[in-house]
């Protein structure tokens, strides 16, 4: 296990940048030839920017917008900041979110406890990075990744994460990952609405003390495969009085209702 988790760390920040590509004529609050850096007020900031036609900003402590001197249209901002000086973007459904196009590189980013709302909103956004960040100390992924465009995401380590309220919800997955959800308490509205949600790992939830999967799972596509292999790792669980709610898709063969 040790070797394992040195191995995913290492792949975790063999590029320590963060690197992803805007539109910057999109809708947003900044113009048309710019983007602006979201970040949470409540956290502590160091980074420095630089854009693929040579825009360039050291220092900078919280929100900071480019200008983009080729003008409006694609450009890849690179962030480069040390392990824990750029925690997480703060969209929360507003801001620049449309002109997030796709985050190519996590390198450094995560470190804190906390993703809530982090690309909320973001509905053009796709992840293409293959690299998982720092997110093993994040306990609450609240609307982290809701109403995202994403179908992938890479391995992130999530094995702290309790609070994973409509974490998922809206995106764009037709494959969940195996991603380690062991110490989740609440998984409420979780994956509502990915409509192309077809296929889902089995044995997600065995360890998991969750009781709270009210709408986890309403709005979505799931085959029956993936269905009874939701059920069967809540029974597996052991928890008892808890609320599930699932709409769409595939009904339970017999292994998924006795469940």
């Amino acid at each position: 296990n040790t070797t394992f988790t040195n191995t995913l760390r290492q792949k975790s920040t063999a590029n320590k940048d963060i690197v992803f590509t805007v539109q910057s004529d999109n809708v947003g609050t900044s113009n048309d030839n710019q983007f602006t850096i979201p970040t949470n007020s409540e956290e502590t900031y160091l980074y420095d920017v630089s854009t693929s036609d040579g825009y360039t900003a050291t220092g900078v402590t919280g929100n900071h917008t480019i200008t983009f001197p080729n003008g409006a249209g694609t450009h890849t901002v690179t962030i480069s900041a040390g392990l824990g000086n750029f925690k997480l973007f703060y969209f929360h459904n507003g801001g620049d979110r449309l002109k997030m196009l796709d985050i190519s590189n996590f390198g450094n980013y995560g470190g804190g406890s906390s993703q809530q709302f982090a690309f909320r909103g973001c509905n053009n956004l796709t992840i293409s990075a293959t690299d998982i960040g720092r997110f093993e100390n994040v306990t609450n992924f609240r609307l982290s990744f809701a109403n995202t465009n994403f179908s992938t995401l890479p391995l992130i380590d999530t094995s702290a994460g309790t609070n994973f309220d409509a974490a998922f919800s809206g995106a764009n997955f037709t494959t969940f990952p195996s991603l380690d959800l062991s110490s989740g308490t609440n998984f409420e509205k979780a994956w509502q609405s990915n409509s192309n949600l077809v296929n889902f790992p089995a044995n997600m939830f065995d360890n998991s003390s969750a009781t709270d999967y009210t709408r986890a799972f309403k709005a979505t596509n799931l085959s029956q495969t993936s269905i009874d292999n939701i059920l069967v790792s809540i029974d597996t669980a052991g928890q008892s009085n808890g609320t599930f709610e699932q709409t769409g898709g595939s009904t339970p063969s017999a292994t998924g209702l006795a469940a």
